[in-house]
């Protein structure tokens, strides 16, 4: 998700422009039975996002929104919609009522979405610059910590909340080897030996200064931004874990999409880098650098999200 879920944020309906072709081979995995397709709106595609900033959403995914709907005038699209959620347990709803047709976001949104709604994932989003991520957690070299076994009875910083790579895949994965996580209002907070603390500080950073300065014990960021902000004191460091990669972001379509509308909705994704028109919506889409498919498919490429979402569920369905 693009910011932390407000609980009381308002759900906010957004028209966007009307819209012209595409057409490919769908890659749409099997829907489980439990979820009932509902038709779509006549004419209209919808793209769903979840923010407690709607305004700033609505900007963000207009220009896209706009183009894609532009594509698909053959295939009985007549304008195309935004709609922003104020949680993911919102989005949920919006997209199993038929509301919601397209969903794209980082891989545990989606696969919780996926999990919850049958929204399908089909294609890869490479968003500023990048296919896949990676979380590292860390610590000083001089904090007697050498794995994450090691931090009990400590304080760790984590991200923002809804953070891929700084918050929710180093929790799961620290949850999944049995390690107690219990969130703290105050870093400087006594830690009992029997559970990990953390903190958010809100800004991958300030998570590297923190460990740095012996704020906290440990921190986790994007393995991408570890250097960067650790900068040329990177060797008082030491990292504990290097999580496997996964998915930038993904795009997910609601069950019951019609098919043809689907296979065009895929081919345009597929070709937007191919044109001048299609980069420039694609760069004003939070940098985007193309859409393909998971190489060897969606749910390998989402294989340990799956499994590793049972640690974060209660943090991505509030």
């Amino acid at each position: 998700m693009n910011e932390p879920a407000s609980r009381t944020a308002l759900l906010l309906l957004i028209l966007v422009a009307p819209v012209a072709v595409g057409c490919g081979n769908s890659t749409a995995l099997p829907v489980s039975d439990k979820f009932t397709p509902v038709p779509s709106a006549a004419g209209v595609i919808t793209f769903g996002s979840v923010s407690v900033n709607p305004a700033h959403e609505y900007e963000v995914f207009r220009p896209f929104a706009n183009y894609v709907a532009a594509q698909l005038g053959d295939f009985g699209i007549g304008r195309g919609r935004v709609v922003v959620a104020g949680s993911l347990s919102q989005m949920v709803d919006e997209v199993r009522s038929g509301k919601v047709d397209v969903f794209i976001d980082s891989p545990f949104p989606a696969g919780y979405l996926w999990q919850q709604s049958g929204a399908v994932p089909i294609l890869r989003r490479w968003k500023r610059g990048t296919d896949v991520y990676r979380s590292v957690i860390f610590a000083r070299t001089d904090s007697g910590v050498q794995s994450i076994a090691d931090l009990a009875g400590k304080m760790v910083a984590f991200g923002a909340p809804y953070s891929t790579t700084g918050y929710l895949v180093p929790k799961a994965t620290m949850t999944s080897a049995g390690l107690n996580l219990v969130n703290y209002a105050d870093r400087a907070a006594s830690v009992p030996s029997d559970r990990v603390g953390y903190i958010f500080s809100n800004d991958a950073e300030n998570t590297v200064f923190w460990v740095l300065k012996k704020k906290v014990t440990a921190g986790a960021v994007n393995a991408d931004y570890f250097e960067e902000f650790a900068g040329n004191r990177v060797g008082e460091l030491i990292i504990l874990q290097t999580s496997e990669s996964v998915p930038r972001n993904v795009v997910c379509v609601r069950p019951g999409l019609d098919p043809n509308v689907l296979q065009a909705l895929e081919t345009v994704l597929l070709k937007m880098h191919l044109t001048d028109e299609g980069q420039e919506a694609l760069r004003a889409f939070e940098e985007t650098v193309r859409f393909d498919r998971f190489p060897g498919g969606a749910e390998q490429a989402l294989e340990n999200i799956m499994k590793l979402l049972p640690h974060v569920e209660e943090d991505l369905g509030e």
